[in-house]
């Protein structure tokens, strides 16, 4: 099992796991201002602001279509540290593959977050809404980073 985890067949699996990243974070905020925009439309909808139960209905299944979106994102960052981190732990030639894993993730939150900085300057999106998918797998991540360095300073000091 391990030796599927070699480095082509890595690279494949880490792109395509990037790739499902971007698509549900950039889904999620699709969805967040689509649903930004509708609540502006039906705050102006009525003078009594009385919405009806299409409308309710509608604002409650974009709710969850955006909170799907924004579970996708981080069930696959846990999925795939769950597999780099237990599956290869023991493994010592394997931590090169860990420190690509922990290196592409250091990479696509620094670029989510500066792409959130511009779709919130493009945007009417506030920022805490557009950095939300990011607050849970950056904690883990952290958490995980530390978690590799301990090892590493652990298997020095036992040498």
């Amino acid at each position: 099992m391990l030796q599927k985890l070699t480095k082509p067949s890595t690279n494949k699996v880490l792109y395509a796991y990037y790739f499902l990243m971007l698509l549900f974070y950039f889904g999620y905020i699709i969805l967040l201002n689509y649903r930004l925009n509708k609540s502006e439309f039906w705050s102006t909808k009525s003078t009594n602001n009385i919405l009806t139960q299409e409308d309710v209905e509608t604002i409650i299944r974009l709710g969850r279509w955006t909170n799907s979106f924004e579970l996708m994102f981080i069930i696959l960052f846990v999925l795939m540290s769950i597999i780099y981190f237990v599956k290869n732990r023991k493994d010592r030639k394997d931590l090169v593959v860990v420190k690509h894993y922990l290196f592409g993730n250091t990479f696509l939150f620094i670029g989510i977050i500066a792409l959130s900085y511009i779709l919130v300057r493009i945007t009417s999106l506030p920022i805490g809404n557009v950095l939300e998918p990011l607050y849970l797998p950056i904690y883990i991540f952290l958490g995980l980073l530390g978690y590799m360095l301990w090892g590493l300073k652990k298997s020095r000091l036992g040498k």
